[in-house]
């Protein structure tokens, strides 16, 4: 497991943290690698009954690290476009079943979400059963911004969270919002103060795990059977509309704009 992913077990409870504060947290290839290491060493506990995840030094996700996006960059150099197109829906669906290594977690995850959660950031806190944010923290799925589709599973689990017009509008504008407007469309559960956030989601963990763990995770499974059942199916269908984008020059040069944009909103905060 890498240093930028760990976990920590204390009794009943288990967190993930996101361990890489100077990139706010952002998402490279070790990490995504990371977050499936651990999701098998929380299913290996077996007195764990809640997991949460959260991101160092009061940051939840920033998205995808571009330096991330120009290794991929250079693992397609010499490649054919039909030989480029397998390598990136390899690419893609090794990252996404990180991702739904989270959702199918068999203890419900709660997110602990402050300051931001941005495109795969975002994407990564729909896989967890219950998201709590602190005041402050912003939110967006800028992918198309980036000559990207959203697709580390947002264009199928946000429709699901929050209903498909309000996805739409908020994949197809890119735009920013804060954590009372997630609230208010329901991508999270609770919003409370900064200083207080941890402490909320310790008190919901242990809520949960006070309750008989084999009837919790099998609602866990009901729920998630009727509403994730085919979910592989959907992601398959996502890769296949993410691949082609992947290649044209928008997202080179989106990327790097994005990372600029990113560290001028949050430096110094």
């Amino acid at each position: 497991m890498t240093d930028n992913v760990q976990v920590e077990i204390k009794g009943d409870v288990a967190t993930i943290l996101l361990n890489k504060p100077e990139r706010l947290n952002a998402l490279d290839n070790e990490m995504w690698h990371g977050i499936g290491d651990a999701c098998r060493a929380v299913n290996a506990a077996p007195d764990v009954r809640v997991g949460v995840l959260t991101g160092a030094s009061g940051c939840f996700c920033a998205g995808l690290d571009v330096k991330a996006g120009s290794t991929l960059s250079a693992a397609l150099d010499g490649l054919s476009p039909a030989q480029s197109l397998a390598r990136i829906r390899e690419h893609l669906a090794g990252h996404q079943a990180s991702f739904s290594a989270v959702e199918s977690l068999r203890v419900p995850v709660i997110a602990a979400i402050q300051r931001a959660c941005m495109g795969a950031g975002l994407e990564l806190a729909l896989c967890c059963d219950v998201r709590l944010a602190a005041e402050g923290t912003l939110f967006s799925i800028p992918e198309v911004q980036l000559g990207l589709v959203p697709d580390m599973g947002g264009t199928q689990r946000l429709p699901r969270t929050v209903g498909v017009g309000k996805a739409k509008e908020l994949i197809y504008s890119a735009r920013r919002f804060d954590a009372a407007e997630a609230l208010r469309i329901g991508l999270v559960q609770h919003v409370y103060p900064a200083g207080e956030l941890q402490a909320r989601v310790g008190e919901l963990a242990a809520e949960i795990a006070a309750n008989a763990p084999l009837a919790v995770q099998a609602a866990k499974r009901a729920i998630d059977g009727t509403y994730y059942g085919d979910m592989r199916a959907w992601l398959d269908w996502e890769t296949a509309q993410a691949a082609g984008p992947l290649l044209s020059e928008d997202r080179k040069a989106g990327l790097a704009a994005a990372a600029a944009r990113t560290r001028a909103d949050f430096k110094g905060k």
